[in-house]
């Protein structure tokens, strides 16, 4: 229907020009003399899961694309399986491309996309540092960078805003020009992009975006896309999942995600994990897509297996032994064999064949698995457990060089004893990546397992703790130096942890604008919430205060955004934030502030107050050079007169906004404001051109708003043209079409973006169409859980005109007695509230549910009282439609012409909009047609 809704939908895929020819023999796999040798993991059994994930990858290659999920306990082999299969899937299929990524237990938790980030990184050739750490084969790092010359022009000419904030824009050119001469037009493009980076992203356009170069990449080469302990993903890659995964139907793509349960299960904070509601919508449309290793039946099979990797003459009474005492748990078994062999309760004979000693006494080996990762770590030396506990500090992964610092060491000499000794002899790390940061080289490490780094950091006390954190973070930010922001929500972490308060809020301040940039908005709000809390804990200084009000200004965005303009917590960081302002001389906060005062005025239906609020703005901003605030002044303050009824002053603000706004200058407002600007004036002028007797014009506004909205493919806006301005223009109209399609299209953004006032406004208007549409019933639900939905965001913004709606619908069922309470509610309303430009309709409707239930005098009295609003306001739309219903009743009544000669005066007054519903009635009535 638009480019927008296409994006939206993952069909925004354009064909690329025909790739350059491969690049060859890249220098970048001739691994150093001291780089770790490559080996082929150790892997038995799991033969009927591998079959599994193969059906899953065949269908997907058929171009039904797979989603899948591996899941069990900690130990169970889960990562083991998937790199497995990746490894025979690569070996049967020329062409596959495999590309994984990690969620993070400590910085994951709050780094958007994280896993998705690496992912895409890896797709466009980043593999240099993985194949040299040997977490990949040399194998998988050429396959994946020949496939470069397809997979950066895709990236380029698909996912532009994912240069720089999904793949480093610096690293992905040098990749580029060692292969695209000079003249290519999509390295032209991409050099543009380096150029011109914008400062925002729109999470809307980051999906589509996504999805649309995954798709673009499979169409020409298979893809299998692994995502690794979603247990810790971030609640902006759980929904990036989810939108991917819905694209999937038409490509070439599978994708295996792995978590345990039981972590699954956790909440986080108040809030529930980030995958508990999309794992059951993806069950809906997916079926059965997991693979649980916890309920596999051949786990003795897997026992028998492993054993049999070395020479050994164990009988069955051992290995049904072993089995008993280990469950067939993957890691439980290959630890527990380690810890047998080490202590001599495993020998080899004169053969070399692995034997049991004389006695095997299983009731001093450890019960579980934690017992066995106890005792092989005490079996360290001192200087290898002291390594492996800053380790632990830092994380799952963790930086050789980090280390070198705390332990006051020389780099080389920690890398050898992680390589050598902890990775080649003790099997307790792996290499992971050598990455280079300007002038400084970052050797990278991961614990084999989780519960190594577990074991490790909990048995320190927390003074230790305190100690090494400090130290940790005092390392990564002097590696990282001007760059550190990369890593801030990692930096935050540490310092807390430490008790360097101050560190650890500026760094949370880091990453929520990190956040906000990527429209992580979730991300965003986490950090900055704790960011505060952690100021309350600093004595009140004026920093303090300064900092709490900037804070609290960033912290109302994505709060709005999520949870709607009256939530309460959006409110009261806006009012916290005004009431630190006033406390200081500092005025240059009061823009967003006074703003903030005037839509959680507006959104709570406290018109007064708004207008007040609106005025103030305006007055600042005559005293500022900046027009951008003068029209924003104006804009708002146009938008409070309308709902007071004063629709000529209304549209007075309206046309200065318009006169004042610049496209160049005021873009930027967007996302400052939550809307872009020209579409937040021509959406709701739109409904005031409508209520002053100007159909046509009012169409024409609200077309622009949405052309400018599609263009801009910002949710918030987009969301709110289509839900508010759209739905309330075309259910004035009495549009049944138009207002369908436009809900429709609403409610499909708002569930994509959680947008919940957008969402439930638009499950109103929906309502509405479903009982003119001759579903009542229906239709009358539907309103009645919008309507809930709208006040749960604490808005009453409104709701004289959706009350109205359904009053109609309980009229369509008969129940005109409970139309006339919602009627007479809705009038209660209006004069608690000032929220008067729906007030002639809910009077004109009141007498027309009279006629079937009271004396008509009273319906008539209605009528009157309608028009005379009417007149009164200059609501000329309205004034016709309250005289065509007081002209029929007089018609009834015997009086046709002094009901024709009264509506033929308004009629005349309009000058267009002759193919509207209330316009056709009356020429209807008045015998022109």
């Amino acid at each position: 229907r638009d480019r927008f809704i296409s994006m939206a939908r993952g069909d925004y895929v354009t064909p690329l020009p025909s790739p350059l020819e491969v690049v060859s023999s890249p220098p970048l796999f001739q691994l150093p003399a001291d780089a770790p040798d490559q080996e082929t993991p150790l892997f038995v059994a799991r033969e009927n899961e591998l079959a599994t994930l193969a059906t899953a990858l065949e269908t997907a290659r058929n171009g039904q694309g797979q989603l899948t999920f591996v899941i069990g306990g900690a130990g169970r082999g889960k990562t083991m399986l998937v790199r497995e299969f990746a490894r025979q899937a690569m070996a049967a299929e020329a062409e596959l491309l495999v590309v994984s990524g990690n969620c993070n237990a400590h910085s994951g938790l709050g780094d958007p996309y994280l896993p998705f980030r690496e992912a895409l990184t890896m797709l466009t050739g980043e593999v240099e540092a993985q194949v040299a750490g040997g977490l990949i084969s040399q194998q998988w790092g050429q396959r994946l960078w020949q496939a470069m010359t397809l997979t950066i022009p895709a990236l380029v000419e698909q996912a532009p805003d994912l240069i720089g904030t999904f793949v480093p824009g610096a690293t992905l050119h040098s990749r580029a020009v060692a292969f695209a001469p000079a003249d290519t037009p999509w390295l032209n493009q991409l050099n543009d992009l380096l150029a011109s980076q914008p400062d925002e992203v729109k999470q809307e356009r980051l999906f589509a975006q996504y999805a649309a170069v995954l798709k673009t990449v499979a169409a020409q080469q298979p893809l299998l896309l692994i995502i690794e302990d979603l247990h810790w993903v971030d609640a902006s890659s759980s929904s990036l999942l989810f939108y991917v995964s819905r694209q999937l139907h038409d490509s070439p793509i599978l994708i295996i995600g792995t978590y345990r349960p039981s972590d699954m299960a956790l909440s986080r904070g108040e809030g529930p994990h980030p995958m508990a509601d999309i794992v059951s919508e993806l069950k809906r449309q997916h079926g059965d897509i997991w693979l649980d290793l916890a309920e596999v039946s051949d786990s003795r099979h897997f026992v028998d297996a492993f054993l049999d990797t070395q020479p050994n003459r164990l009988d069955e009474s051992f290995r049904q032994a072993m089995f008993a005492h280990t469950g067939g748990h993957a890691l439980f078994t290959v630890e527990l064999l380690r810890e047998m062999q080490e202590r001599g309760d495993l020998q080899q004979d004169e053969t070399g064949h692995w034997v049991a000693g004389q006695t095997i006494d299983w009731q001093t080996l450890p019960p579980k698995v934690e017992g066995v990762i106890e005792q092989r770590i005490n079996r360290l030396e001192e200087a290898l457990r002291h390594v492996l506990t800053i380790a632990s500090v830092e994380g799952e992964s963790f930086t050789a060089e980090v280390i070198a610092r705390i332990q006051t060491l020389d780099e080389r000499q920690v890398v050898q004893r992680l390589s050598r000794q902890l990775d080649k002899q003790h099997r307790l790390v792996t290499a992971e990546a050598l990455e280079r940061l300007q002038q400084q080289r970052l050797s990278l490490y991961r614990f084999r397992h989780q519960l190594f780094q577990h074991y490790l950091y909990h048995r320190l006390d927390e003074t230790e703790r305190a100690y090494l954190h400090e130290e940790v973070g005092l390392a990564l930010e002097a590696l990282y130096g001007d760059e550190a922001e990369q890593i801030a929500a990692q930096l935050a972490r540490h310092f807390e942890q430490a008790g360097l308060t101050e560190k650890a809020i500026e760094y949370l301040h880091q990453s929520g604008e990190k956040a906000l940039r990527q429209s992580a908005n979730i991300e965003a709000i986490n950090h900055l919430t704790r960011a505060l809390e952690l100021l309350k804990t600093l004595p009140a200084t004026a920093e303090r205060i300064q900092k709490e009000i900037v804070l609290h200004v960033a912290l109302t965005g994505p709060l709005m955004t999520i949870k709607g303009y009256g939530a309460p917590e959006a409110v009261q960081a806006y009012e916290q934030a005004y009431r630190l302002v006033n406390q200081t001389e500092d005025s240059s906060q009061l823009f967003p502030l006074l703003y903030g005062k005037w839509v959680t005025h507006q959104i709570k239906a406290e018109y007064q107050a708004a207008r007040e609020a609106a005025g103030q703005f305006l007055d600042l901003a005559k005293q500022q050079p900046d027009t951008g605030m003068l029209m924003m002044g104006h804009r708002i303050l146009g938008f409070s007169l309308g709902f007071l009824g004063e629709l000529q002053s209304s549209r007075n603000c309206y046309e200065r906004a318009l006169a004042l706004y610049d496209p160049q200058a005021h873009e930027s407002l967007t996302f400052r404001y939550g809307q872009n600007p020209i579409v937040a004036i021509h959406g709701p002028f739109a409904w005031y051109l409508w209520l002053l007797g100007y159909p046509d014009q009012a169409l024409n506004s609200l077309k622009e708003a949405i052309h400018v909205a599609r263009d801009a493919e910002h949710a918030g806006t987009l969301g709110y043209v289509l839900a508010l301005c759209a739905g309330g223009l075309y259910q004035f109209r009495r549009d049944i079409e138009g207002l369908a399609e436009h809900a429709r299209m609403a409610i499909e953004i708002a569930e994509q973006q959680g947008l919940a006032l957008w969402l439930a406004f638009a499950t109103v208007y929906e309502g509405w169409t479903m009982v003119e549409r001759g579903q009542p019933e229906a239709g009358v639900a539907q309103m009645l859980k919008g309507l809930t939905d709208t006040q749960a965001t604490g808005t009453k913004l409104s709701l004289t005109s959706l009350w109205a709606m359904l009053a109609e619908g309980h009229a369509a069922l008969g129940q005109t007695q409970e139309g006339l309470k919602i009627i007479d509610k809705a009038l209660t309303f209006v004069e608690d509230t000032n929220e008067r430009y729906w007030e002639v309709e809910l009077h004109r409707l009141k007498g027309e549910l009279l006629l079937t239930r009271a004396p008509e005098a009273e319906a008539e009295a209605n009528f009157q009282q309608a028009i005379d609003i009417a007149r009164r306001r200059s609501s000329k739309s309205l004034e016709l439609r309250a005289t065509v219903s007081l002209a029929q009743l007089w018609q009834a009544q015997g009086k046709k012409e002094e009901g024709r000669q009264m509506l033929a005066e308004i009629y005349d007054w309009f000058t267009e909009g002759f193919d509207t519903v209330d316009l056709k009635a009356a020429k209807e009535f008045l015998g022109e047609g």
